[in-house]
């Protein structure tokens, strides 16, 4: 299967570079001037025209201004054929896109960057996102719109976020090495974790219990921690191969016993979490997946799909640091298969970008993107064989977004900035004309 490279914002047609290469008459590669040229017969030089007189100079000078007015005329024609195709193109596709409008705007005036944004499962109003001087938020924009905790606990960067199933928890990691396990009601802190061998890059619960803790370093391990007891189950390392000192970036769960972790290269690692009356009993490497196309670029974000519409079934979601987005089919015995690569700007911190979540099969399959420009993207991906496209701009930030997070039914989207400022999307069923905060692309 082929695989195409779309570059969001710059061009909608495939990457195609072009080639110029000068050969001789008649074998491949010569330029069009190039044969032009030589297939010209020599003209001896008694074979020259005679000189034209001032009448014939004037008659083919007014000749050739009425061809140019006349070529002036068909471009302009042109033109305006294009712009008037561009502009239905373009009304169609205001109908078929929802417009989304700002809901709350969340600043504190904090001046910490905000990296990542996390909605609680099964809410589309509350949420949690954390600082790089390691505070984390809660707040709801159900109405009234409010900040309801500031847990503050950690000393340095908050590196990832992680919601329990029911929502009732919420685990947060650290560069300092630490990680804190919050009740969300409350803002009470249930227990603190200390990694000694470094920092913290991502953490996550167990689908199947959250009483178990799985939390990835910067050393390249995977632990396992009791959250009652807090005590360490288990500790695995990735492997190592291709490349040695990798670091545990991001983790997705897969199932229900399944979990990815993607290390620093972009590599990923399949682990096997099984539990038998609620005890993990396996926590083992079930495969090493190189990244595709051999792009070794720490990922930004990792998310895996149960369903897609463009992959077909399950998907993986990696996006780069490079600006690079992967979306692959997951086939058994896990196997990717690239159905849609993307770029998105690249910038100099870590953008992130995420699906939507596929609630209604009415939505089109969307990714939002985060970027430099103070924007959020949507890009639209419903078709694997067309061009994604930017189908809306979503402006109101003044400095770089860094993440994006999706509710549970799709509806809102959630953006944070390099500046602490968090802002909520979401569906507005008027015309975006009456909004200026999205603006069509």
């Amino acid at each position: 299967m082929t695989r195409e490279v779309w570059l969001i914002g710059s061009s909608s047609s495939p990457l195609k570079p072009k080639r110029l290469a000068v050969g001789k008459v008649g074998m491949p590669g010569c330029l069009p001037e190039d044969i032009e040229l030589a297939a010209m017969p020599a003209s001896p030089t008694s074979a020259l025209p005679a000189p034209r007189t001032p009448r014939q100079l004037a008659h083919a000078t007014l000749q050739q201004q009425e061809r140019r007015q006349q070529q002036a005329q068909q471009q302009e024609h042109q033109v305006q054929e294009e712009q008037s195709g561009s502009s239905s193109a373009a009304a169609v596709q205001l109908e078929s896109m929802p417009c989304w409008a700002c809901r709350h705007s969340f600043d504190f005036h904090c001046e910490a960057a905000a990296s990542l944004v996390r909605f609680a499962p099964g809410s589309s109003d509350r949420l949690a996102w954390g600082t790089s001087d390691g505070v984390v938020y809660v707040a709801t924009v159900q109405q009234p719109p409010r900040l309801l905790q500031v847990l503050d606990r950690h000393t340095d960067r908050v590196t990832d976020l992680a919601w329990s199933p029911d929502g009732g928890l919420l685990l947060s990691s650290s560069q300092d090495g630490s990680a804190c396990l919050w009740r969300a009601e409350g803002g009470d802190l249930e227990r603190s974790f200390r990694n000694m061998s470094g920092p913290l890059g991502c953490c996550c619960f167990h689908p199947a219990n959250p009483n178990l803790l799985l939390l990835g370093t910067a050393a390249g391990e995977l632990l396992a921690l009791n959250a009652s007891t807090g005590r360490l189950i288990a500790r695995v390392e990735l492997q190592a191969a291709p490349m040695a000192g990798v670091a545990a970036c991001c983790m997705a769960t897969a199932g229900s016993g399944q979990l990815l972790v993607a290390d620093s290269r972009g590599c990923l690692h399949l682990f096997a979490t099984t539990l038998h009356n609620g005890t993990l009993t396996c926590l083992a490497q079930l495969a090493h997946l190189p990244p595709a196309s051999n792009r070794f670029h720490e990922p930004a974000c990792l998310q895996y799909a149960p369903h897609s519409t463009v992959a077909g079934g399950p998907a993986l979601l990696v996006v780069l640091s490079s600006g690079e987005v992967v979306l692959s089919r997951v086939q058994e015995p896990w196997q990717l298969q690239p159905v849609q690569e993307l770029r998105i700007a690249a910038a100099s911190a870590k953008i992130g970008a995420v699906l939507r979540p596929a609630a209604n099969v009415q939505h089109p399959e969307l990714l939002a993107a985060g970027g430099e420009d103070c924007r959020v993207h949507l890009i639209r991906i419903s078709q694997a064989q067309h061009a994604p496209h930017a189908a809306v701009t979503l402006s109101g930030h003044r400095a770089p977004v860094l993440g994006v997070a999706w509710s549970g039914d799709g509806r809102r989207l959630a953006s944070c900035d390099k500046e602490g400022v968090v802002r909520v999307w979401e569906e507005a069923a008027e015309s975006c004309a009456q909004y200026d905060s999205a603006e069509t692309s």
